[in-house]
């Protein structure tokens, strides 16, 4: 009995430190494009993080993208001075594939639900 137990407790140790969170990397890249590093986290990781940083000063303005595994993330965005940081989090394996991409998705889906509330609306008034 003692030794059924102990497989089980190695089989499972094993399928844990098998499966790891994946996220792409990267630090102050200009482009998303340069922030596509597949990365496995380790363990007690349980975020893919992006954060979005931009400024502008005199009509001149830039943008840096910084990608990480993270154990802990809080979403939001935070201004200071004309500079905007913008972090997002997500917890699929290369979840955090672009920013702007995941605020597109949330916009169209917002807008796919308002059409369907609309149409059913529309459809019990008449």
């Amino acid at each position: 009995m003692a030794a059924h137990t102990s497989l089980l407790l190695v089989i499972a140790l094993c399928v844990a430190t098998v499966y790891s969170l994946n996220c792409y990397t990267c630090s102050l890249q200009t482009s998303n494009a340069n922030c596509q590093t597949s990365t496995p986290c380790g363990s007690g990781v349980g975020y893919c993080q992006t954060i979005v940083g931009s400024a502008s000063s005199g009509g001149v303005s830039a943008t840096v993208i910084s990608k990480t595994c993270a154990s802990a993330c809080t979403a939001g965005t935070y201004s200071l001075s004309g500079a905007t940081a913008t972090t997002s989090c997500c917890t699929t394996d290369l979840c955090n594939t672009s920013a702007g991409a995941s605020i597109k998705s949330s916009s169209a889906a917002i807008i796919l639900a308002l059409g369907a509330l609309l149409t059913i609306l529309k459809s019990s008034v008449l």
